[in-house]
């Protein structure tokens, strides 16, 4: 039986730019990839085994 269990909740973490982003002010969104581009990659093992890096670009999470 599992001992414990953990939800990661990323729904504040975008990828990229809506194609309505210019109407709200939200021209170059891009929440993962900025802040990767800001720390020099991202090291996200079990994220990156999900599939995360297919998603997009993102330096430091290969496909």
């Amino acid at each position: 039986m599992i001992d414990r269990v953990f939800l990661i909740v990323l729904d504040g973490v975008g990828i990229g730019e809506l194609p309505d982003a210019q109407r709200y002010g939200d021209i170059g969104s891009d929440t993962i990839r900025n802040t990767a581009r800001a720390v020099g990659g991202l090291n996200l093992p079990v994220l990156e085994s999900f599939g995360l890096g297919c998603l997009g670009d993102i330096e430091g999470v290969p496909c």
